[in-house]
Parts: structure tokens; sequence; C-alpha cells
């Protein structure tokens, strides 16, 4: 299972010379379940059935529809798709909003981990807006990106949906978004 990562990873948006980990701030168990994980070699159903030749049910333990594999667990499961994977979601948009809240110096807390992004912040003549839905003259369905950003002066907006696809649906993931909120952009425009 060694070398699964570069291996099932697209090049143009995984630069594979740079995969594993060559220095950071943590401990060598969590290097090693993180390395483990990319190479999709953590106990799984899939990985005992299949690699320990153990005589276990492959399918996943939650949805028992599809392969149990690390893939399905961190971005497929659909009983996990209702909870886990949204505040997932949610913890990194926070993250984005944090940094780009900061970014303008607007107050925000010292660890982005407590960071409770706010409806609407304003520094200057840049409003940035928290899940909120973008008025139209036009009804659109797909109006609510996860942050708004407003520049007054340049009269421009910048709408961010965040996505959490795994590596292989990245280009998908963008060609849904950017069709999703099409209508919009023709409509603030």
């Amino acid at each position: 299972m060694h070398g699964q990562l570069p291996h099932n990873s697209d090049e143009k948006l995984v630069d594979t010379e740079v995969i594993l980990l060559k220095s950071g701030n943590i401990k060598g168990e969590t290097e090693s379940i993180i390395v483990a994980a990319q190479n999709q070699a953590i106990s799984t159903n899939y990985f005992k059935n299949k690699i320990l030749k153990q005589e276990t049910e492959s399918k996943c333990r939650l949805c028992k529809q599809h392969e149990e594999t690390i893939d399905h667990l961190t971005s497929g499961c659909p009983v996990l798709v209702k909870n886990k994977y949204l505040m997932r979601h949610d913890k990194v948009c926070t993250h984005l909003h944090y940094s780009i809240c900061k970014a303008l110096g607007t107050g925000t807390t010292d660890k982005w981990y407590t960071h409770m992004p706010k409806p609407v912040c304003e520094e200057g003549d840049v409003t940035v807006l928290w899940n909120q839905a973008v008025h139209t003259d036009r009804e659109v369905t797909a109006n609510r990106p996860d942050i708004t950003i407003k520049h007054k002066k340049e009269k421009t907006r910048t709408l961010i949906d965040g996505a959490l696809p795994p590596d292989r649906n990245v280009v998908p993931k963008e060609k849904e978004k950017k069709l999703k909120y099409k209508s919009l952009c023709i409509e603030i425009q």
C-alpha cells in the first residue's frame, strides 16, 4: 500500500515531490498516522479484508454501501456527510474568515480556532459577510456563499464557497461550484 497518495493524486494538483512531511512541529506519532492515512494503510475494513486477508466484511461500518477505505471515510460516506463533513467544512471556512479579518485588521481572537465569525465585519471600504444571502433583482437559487468580500470603492465582490473534496475530485468540484454560482455572478455584475 506504500505510496498510494502520489499514485492516486492528479499531478496537476499535487506536487508529488513534496508529498512527505519534511519539517514541522508535530510529534512523530502524529506524522506516522498522517503518512499511514495518506498511504491508505490504516486498519479499515477494506485494509483488513484486502491487504491482511482477514475474513472481515470490507464494506463501511456506517453506511454499509461502499468499501471502507480512508478516502471513503474522509470524504465519501453518506452517513458522515450530514454532520462530520459539515463541521469540518465550517472549521476550514472559519479559519479562512479569521485570516481575512486578521489581514483587514478587524477584531479577531488570538487563535483561529476560538474565532466565531460575525455575520458582518467592516473595516474601511471593505465588508466581509459570513454565510449571508446576496440580494439580487432576480431570484437566484444559489445566493449564499460561505464568505462574501465587498470592496465599496472598487465596486467588486469576491464570493468564496468552500469545498473539501478528495484530491481526485478537486477539478469536478471546482466546476460544480462555478456552475452553481454562475447565475449569482451574472446578477451581481
